[in-house]
C-alpha cells in the first residue's frame, strides 16, 4: 500500500513537473498536505482518548476473573468473568509477559453501568489510556506551538 501511494506521488509530480509547474509550488503543496495529514492524524488521537475518557464516566468497577484469551478477532483480547457474566476486554491483550499478567485469578475490571454491552477495561486498558492521555496533550501542545511559532493561523 505504501509503494503504491509513493509511485503515485512521484508520477503526479512527474506530470506536474512536465506541465511545467515550478518545483518550489509542487514542493509547497506536497508540505502542505503532508502537514493536513498529520494534524488530522493528532486529532483523531486526541478525539480517540476524549471519547474513551468520556466513556470510562458510565462504567464501574467489580472484581472478576480471568477466563481466556480470544483469538478469534483480529487482536487478541483478554475475556474475563463477573457476575456471572463474560466480558471482552476492549483493548488487545498484552503480549509481553502475558503469563504473568493474566496468571493471577482475580482482577479489577471496569464494566458498563447499563449491562447493555459486555466489553470491559482491564487494568492495563487503563494504564493505555493514561499514557494515550499524556501523549495527547503533548501532541496537542506541540500542534499548538507551531501554530503559533510559524504563525499559521
Amino acid at each position: 500500500m505504501l509503494l503504491e501511494i509513493v509511485i503515485t506521488v512521484v508520477v503526479i509530480v512527474g506530470i506536474l513537473l512536465f506541465v511545467g509547474v515550478p518545483l518550489t509550488s509542487i514542493l509547497s503543496i506536497l508540505i502542505i498536505g503532508l502537514s493536513s495529514l498529520l494534524a488530522l492524524s493528532i486529532a483523531l488521537f486526541v478525539i480517540f482518548f476524549l471519547f474513551t475518557d468520556i466513556s470510562l464516566l458510565f462504567y464501574r468497577r467489580t472484581e472478576a476473573e480471568f477466563v481466556e484469551i480470544d483469538e478469534t478477532t483480529r487482536f487478541e483480547r483478554a475475556v474475563y468473568r463477573a457476575n456471572g457474566e463474560r466480558f471482552t476486554c476492549s483493548f488487545p491483550a498484552e503480549s509481553v509477559a502475558r503469563r504473568q499478567i493474566y496468571e493471577k485469578p482475580q482482577h479489577f475490571i471496569l464494566i458498563p453501568k447499563s449491562g447493555k454491552r459486555r466489553n470491559a477495561y482491564d487494568r492495563h486498558s487503563l494504564f493505555i489510556i493514561a499514557v494515550g492521555n499524556v501523549f495527547a496533550v503533548l501532541l496537542t501542545a506541540a500542534a499548538v506551538f507551531v501554530l503559533i511559532r510559524f504563525q499559521i493561523f
